[in-house]
């Protein structure tokens, strides 16, 4: 009887076994597709300099078009300005940083249009580039203007970006320094962001106007502003 009953189950269990082992096998196998599908839709973190989404900078070459700016018989603001702004564009996409620029070739724009440009933009920063003229054939330097009756935020953060700008101006210019100063020019008053409005030199300045006629200084005084920039940005 024992022998029967045991002959009976093991009869049942070879039946059964080849259900069993594929019962097994297809359960490993959806293990090992969810573990598969798993690790081919987990992208690895990316590094940290591609998580980093860099600020986009608006950068304004003062006057343009018809509007020649400050004027010497070998010097023309509007293109002066343009120079730098393009170099300074160079500079700073080098870096990783987004610009746009209020124009781009010798064209004029109103101020009203610049602000504009900046505010529908969203930009972190707005930098407007110019270069001086007075009435005295001896004034000389390099000075930053910023808006100071703007809210608290805005007038200290555009302060502090000047003064980066400004201490890497004279670093690499050697030019005297005017400082930084309080002004009413449109284009930092009715932009939304941290502004400032840099002039890099006097073309009145006999001496000056030699040096600005020089693509190396030109090329320093770009290199500074994105430095300085660069400086604001990282929290110096």
């Amino acid at each position: 009887m024992n022998e029967f009953f045991f002959t009976k189950k093991m009869r049942c269990f070879l039946l059964l076994f080849p259900f069993l082992f594929l019962a097994c096998s297809h359960a490993k196998n959806v293990d090992s597709e969810r573990m598969t599908k798993t690790i081919s839709t987990s992208r690895p973190p990316r590094p940290v300099h591609e998580r980093m989404v860099k600020s986009l900078i608006v950068l304004d070459a003062g006057h343009g078009g018809y509007d020649l700016g400050a004027h010497s018989e070998h010097c023309e603001e509007k293109n002066l300005a343009l120079q730098t702004s393009l170099l300074v564009k160079k500079y700073l996409s080098e870096m990783g940083y987004r610009i746009l620029l209020t124009r781009a070739d010798d064209v004029f724009i109103p101020l009203k249009d610049r602000a504009s440009i900046a505010n529908k933009s969203h930009a972190r920063l707005f930098l407007s580039i110019h270069y001086n003229a007075a009435k005295t054939p001896l004034a000389n330097g390099v000075e930053v203007y910023y808006y100071n009756k703007s809210t608290d935020w805005r007038t200290i953060s555009s302060k502090r970006l000047g003064r980066c700008i400004l201490s890497r101006l004279l670093d690499r210019t050697k030019a005297a320094s005017r400082g930084i100063k309080e002004g009413n020019f449109l284009v930092i008053r009715e932009t939304l962001m941290p502004a400032i409005l840099i002039e890099g030199g006097f073309i009145t300045n006999a001496g000056e106007c030699r040096k600005l006629t020089d693509k190396h200084y030109v090329d320093q005084i770009a290199k500074a502003i994105a430095e300085g920039v660069d400086l604001y940005c990282k929290g110096h």
